[in-house]
């Protein structure tokens, strides 16, 4: 059997003054209230993995090898110059 694994990362910044981001009660599940925010995805089609457990069930080793691949995959999309510029950017006031 086949899995995939889809996901979604947001990087946020809250910059001096501004406050906390709050609870998810105040903004939403993943909101970033007022902060600045790079949202991130998996590449097209997720990460997907044929289960190696009986009659291709998910096994814990599986589920370890489609978090690592989604860990490298966000890492390296982070990792980008222009998501990693404009991350950086925002503590000099750039949107």
């Amino acid at each position: 059997m086949a899995y995939r694994l889809t996901y979604t990362a947001t990087l946020s910044w809250v910059g001096p003054g501004m406050g906390p981001i709050g609870s998810p009660q105040n903004y939403g599940a993943g909101s970033t209230g007022n902060a600045q925010a790079l949202t991130l995805g998996n590449t097209a089609g997720g990460q997907s993995i044929t289960g190696t457990g009986t009659s291709g069930a998910l096994a814990s080793a599986d589920i370890t090898t489609l978090t690592n691949a989604m860990a490298a995959d966000i890492s390296a999309q982070m990792n980008l110059t222009a998501n990693l510029g404009k991350a950086q950017g925002w503590t000099s006031g750039q949107p």
